[in-house]
């Protein structure tokens, strides 16, 4: 059923909300299985004898394979539209995340059972502009894409509450199960989407293509070099945090549920930084000193996790480091799209992405190797702290984009 009609040939349907309704749940299951782990690692080391570092590998296995599967992903979406990526994405949720429960017990199957699912992320969370474009006018599109993205903060929290109450109340192959349910269930109503209406609701989208002459563009533009490393630093501190979340906090006393609530409130806060920093920035007509206040005030908030104690005030601290590391990403992208021009925003964004899962693999094997030398997190912390505070003069060589600056194109970008 529509619900306006434009000047023919658009037309705008009111079940355009269903395909958000049903895309977003298995959305939501597959960053699930990323952080399932993360805030139980100290009771799934012991459940599996194995190391901290082959926890933290599931973990680990989503930045690892979204490298490996973001541009089959991207390819397949452009090629054959999104229902075929979501049915492919869907499907591995679905099959990988039962695995993990049907051999609960056997830590090879279900690491390599993870490591399948982390290859189904990308045919699902790649989809975040295809749809609007497929479903929506133009002037929600924005909107729409913004609902599929907050379904992957949505899956961030989760485990984070979740995973402690259900470990300490059940035991680790019940909350698996519990977690497959939810994944099946997701998957079967995603697999119900339809690609695209009869009418389409406004002019098609431009292709985003993150094919590798792009990619060569970009790495080679000095202007969008500083945004690039930028994103190595922050979102490879972001993915180590979320990973080393229990690790970094139980020496201080805390519990699994405690740490799990401090990583929920992290990225709470961080969605209200995503709204509030950019609103703010865009009303300011400026973005660089979000920049060189944002990378300096991460560099201290590591230091007060490293160093302070009490539960009020790591939760505080960690909310504060949410809402400015979330809360710069959106400004991070909207001025590293604009320093790429003309290459499109779809590849500057995968670039951009892409840094930050290679910096996550990084980040995290060598807080893990330092804390195995030393058993203390106090050195892997410091090591992040550095890298926070290397940010800074970089931050303050970086200029406005003149695309932000004029509100056109100049001949400078």
């Amino acid at each position: 059923m529509k619900d306006t009609v434009d000047s023919m040939p658009y037309r705008v349907y009111r079940s355009r909300w269903l395909i958000l309704v049903l895309l977003i749940p298995v959305i939501v299951s597959s960053e699930i299985f990323w952080l399932t782990f993360a805030p139980i690692a100290s009771f799934a080391q012991e459940y599996y004898h194995t190391s901290s570092l082959g926890i933290n590998l599931f973990s680990m296995s989503y930045m690892l394979m979204y490298i490996l599967f973001t541009m089959p992903a991207s390819y397949v979406i452009e090629k054959f539209g999104f229902k075929r990526s979501v049915m492919i994405g869907a499907g591995m949720t679905a099959v990988f995340g039962a695995a993990r429960f049907l051999f609960a017990e056997n830590f090879t199957i279900v690491l390599l059972s993870q490591f399948l699912l982390a290859a189904g992320q990308p045919f699902l969370i790649n989809i975040s502009t295809k749809v609007p474009a497929n479903w929506f006018p133009v002037g929600e599109r924005a909107t729409a894409s913004g609902f599929l993205v907050m379904a992957q903060y949505i899956g961030f929290i989760v485990p984070m509450i979740a995973s402690p109450i259900l470990i300490e109340r059940f035991d680790i192959k019940t909350m698996l199960g519990i977690y497959a349910a939810v994944a099946v269930i997701s998957a079967a109503l995603a697999l119900c989407a339809r690609e695209k209406p009869q009418i389409p609701p406004g002019p098609e989208a431009p292709k985003e293509s993150m094919g590798f002459a792009n990619m060569r563009k970009l790495f080679m533009n000095k202007n969008f070099l500083p945004v690039l490393i930028l994103s190595f630093i922050s979102m490879g501190l972001f993915n180590t945090l979320m990973t080393m979340i229990e690790q970094i906090f139980m020496p201080k006393g805390l519990t699994s549920i405690d740490a799990g609530i401090i990583g929920a409130v992290f990225v709470i806060s961080g969605i209200v930084g995503a709204v509030m920093l950019p609103l703010i920035s865009d009303k300011l007509r400026t973005r660089i000193p979000f920049f060189i206040i944002g990378v300096s005030l991460i560099g201290i908030l590591c230091t007060g996790l490293t160093f302070l104690l009490g539960y009020g005030l790591l939760i505080a601290i960690s909310a504060l480091l949410g809402f400015i590391i979330m809360g710069m990403a959106p400004i991070l992208f909207q001025h590293g799209a604009e320093m790429a021009y003309p290459v499109q925003e779809g590849a500057s964004f995968g670039s951009i992405m892409l840094m930050g899962q290679v910096s996550g693999i990084i980040f995290v094997l060598l807080f893990d190797t330092i804390l195995g030398v030393s058993g203390t997190t106090v050195w892997p912390m410091m090591v992040l702290i550095v890298l926070a505070l290397l940010q800074i003069p970089l931050a303050a060589r970086m200029k406005e984009s003149a695309i932000f600056k004029t509100g056109q194109i100049s001949k400078e970008v």
